[in-house]
Order: C-alpha cells, then sequence, then structure tokens
C-alpha cells in the first residue's frame, strides 16, 4: 500500500531540469543531423559519363576524378595563346646611290638557339609605298648562333630617293631548327624573323 502512494506521489512530480536540458540538446542534434542530410550534394552522372555534384543551392560542378583534371588542365592550355617562336634580328645598315642605281647593305644577327642553314627571304622595293618596283633574293646562310653576316644587293634603275618603302617577303624552304626545304608551310621561316625599325625609310614584312 505504502508502494503504490510512493509511485503515485512520484508520478505526480516534475522531470528534474538536467534530465529535461539533455533531452532538448539530444532533439536539436538530431534535428541539425536532418537538416544536413537534406542539404547535402547530390551525385549524379552525365550522359557521357562523367560525375558531377548537384548542389541545394541549385549549381553543379564535375567530380575530381583524374580524368575530369587532365581534361581541364588541357582546355586551359588550348584557351592560352599560343607562344611565338624565337626569333633571329634582320637589319638595315645603310644605302647609297651607285650609277646603276640604288645599293642597299643588311645584316642578321643569329639570335636562335640553332644554326640558320639556308634562308633567302625576297626584298622588294616601292616607288610611293604601294607600287612594287623591283624585287631581289638574298640568301643569309648559313649563320651559327650569335654570329652575324652582311650582305649588299643592288636595286637597279632607281635611285634611293625615289624608294618609299623596303619589304621582306618569301623566305619559305629554309633551313633553320627544324624547318627543312621539304617543310611546306608558308610563312614559317619569316616568322622566326623580326625586323629592326630603320630611320632610313618603311622597312617591314610583306602583309600576309
Amino acid at each position: 500500500m505504502r508502494c503504490m502512494q510512493a509511485l503515485r506521489s512520484g508520478a505526480g512530480q516534475s522531470v528534474p531540469a538536467g534530465w529535461a536540458g539533455k533531452a532538448m540538446l539530444a532533439m536539436a542534434a538530431m534535428g541539425l543531423v536532418l537538416a544536413g542530410a537534406a542539404r547535402a550534394a547530390v551525385e549524379a552522372t552525365t550522359p557521357d559519363g562523367r560525375r558531377v555534384l548537384l548542389e541545394d543551392n541549385g549549381t553543379w560542378r564535375y567530380v575530381d576524378t583524374p580524368a575530369a583534371a587532365e581534361q581541364a588542365s588541357g582546355d586551359s592550355a588550348a584557351a592560352q595563346p599560343a607562344k611565338p617562336p624565337a626569333q633571329a634580328e634582320l637589319f638595315l645598315q645603310g644605302r647609297a646611290d651607285e650609277p646603276a642605281g640604288c645599293r642597299f647593305e643588311m645584316g642578321m644577327v643569329n639570335t636562335l638557339g640553332y644554326e640558320i642553314r639556308m634562308l633567302t627571304p625576297e626584298f622588294t622595293v616601292y616607288r610611293d609605298g604601294s607600287v612594287a618596283y623591283s624585287a631581289r633574293t638574298v640568301d643569309f646562310g648559313p649563320l651559327r648562333p650569335g654570329d652575324r653576316n652582311l650582305r649588299r644587293v643592288l636595286f637597279g634603275g632607281i635611285a634611293c630617293g625615289e624608294i618609299a618603302a623596303l619589304r621582306v617577303g618569301g623566305g619559305d624552304r629554309c633551313v633553320m631548327g627544324e624547318l627543312t626545304k621539304f617543310t611546306d608551310v608558308k610563312g614559317e621561316c619569316l616568322a622566326r624573323i623580326r625586323l629592326r625599325p630603320s630611320e632610313l625609310l618603311t622597312f617591314e614584312k610583306e602583309p600576309q
């Protein structure tokens, strides 16, 4: 009888405050776990077989697999501009009138890391900048790395004062570096030559 009274009196008592606090903390932790699970990214596979993560904010990204990283690296490399090739330097040394015409002195400095065995660009003089008057080809090989050479070329029938521009073109089928006379790529040889600006007249490459 006394036991029953004790149970009845105990049933009416409140739960100790410490127990209530622990219960509330447990319920809050469970709520955070459930909320985190609801917001977790979902992994999916695209039709081309690549794995992606779908974020709860509506965005997505590729899973960092070796293949995906390699492709991303390749795409980044493809987006970068191609590095221009190293160039030797072509310059005008001077010009002088002769009875037969105008004589130019020109030279080349090989700043490349290999020998220029054969390079024969074409030089064309222009009377007014647009009308070609005469053309000559000049071979600058062989020329070892670090060396320079000088060439003279005469354009007959025209005085130096009548020449408005000297333009450089051709030069294909050169022998330098990996290029040989069998390399059938137009403009590749001349792309490895830069022209030093001249105070004598307009000195430039022919437009491609």
